[in-house]
């Protein structure tokens, strides 16, 4: 308690407003739920003493708090890039959870130190691609051959993940594209002898990109009540899903008309 008084006298309504936003700003930007956003928020305004009103959804985080003299203070955070990572989001769920072991500033420093954190470096996203698509061959009842094949379309599906986040290409047209690799780099190999048949590879490669984590996170949403979050995630979800198979479908029709398989 005396920690806490100490920090009262040297913060405002501002301060704590900022503290809060960026907290459940980071959480978004992280994939993490609306709803986990909303509650990081309260609790941090809760715990400086401030009644708190928080309304999030997948694109900003709109926060109002009651400040002394009931005097408002309001803050809204844009969210213009959203990544999967989950460490980061585990990271500010227990700092939040332990924000009574630090003085107001120790705990921005901590937010700080949790937000230039890097990512993984690429080798590691590669290795884990490519262990995935190849245990996805052998999980569709595929051989050897085609966890070789599942791991060649992984390292496409690697190389264009790695640069569409330099260019920061569109969500929806990356996934386009990545059907497009997946069907290709299946199909080269069969040309080469690889593989005798290309759909276990395709199945593998894709499984890469299916928005597994959107629509959980979709369904979550829907259940605490955050119906538009939740709906909006599972729209999101079935624009990826629509994506992959436009850009498979497509690119495996043109290869038969041509006559890739006769």
């Amino acid at each position: 308690m005396d920690k806490l008084n100490d920090n009262l006298t040297a913060i405002n309504e501002n301060d704590i407003l900022y503290l809060a936003s960026y907290v459940g700003k980071l959480i978004l930007e992280s994939g993490g739920e609306t709803y986990r956003a909303e509650d990081m928020v309260d609790k941090i305004c809760s715990y400086y003493g401030l009644q708190s009103n928080s309304f999030a959804v997948l694109s900003s985080i709109l926060t109002t708090i009651r400040g002394k003299e009931r005097r408002f203070f309001t803050n809204i955070e844009k969210i213009r890039i959203r990544t999967i990572n989950v460490d980061k989001i585990t990271q500010l769920s227990n700092l939040v959870r332990d924000i009574d072991k630090y003085t107001f500033k120790e705990f921005l420093t901590q937010i700080q130190e949790i937000d230039e954190q890097k990512a993984n470096r690429f080798v590691y996203t590669l290795i884990g691609n490519c262990l995935a698509a190849g245990a996805f061959a052998f999980y569709f009842n595929g051989n050897y051959r085609d966890c070789i094949a599942s791991i060649i379309g992984a390292l496409s599906i690697s190389m264009l993940g790695y640069y569409s986040a330099k260019l920061q290409i569109n969500n929806f047209f990356l996934n386009l594209v990545g059907g497009i690799v997946c069907s290709l780099s299946a199909y080269i190999c069969f040309k080469w002898g690889i593989i005798f048949n290309i759909s276990i590879s395709v199945i593998s490669t894709l499984m890469l990109l299916v928005p597994g984590i959107a629509f959980t996170n979709s369904i979550r949403d829907l259940i605490a009540g955050d119906l538009v979050s939740g709906i909006a995630r599972g729209v999101e979800a079935f624009m990826i899903g629509t994506a992959l198979a436009i850009g498979s479908g497509i690119t495996l029709s043109i290869i038969k008309t041509l006559g890739g398989f006769l």
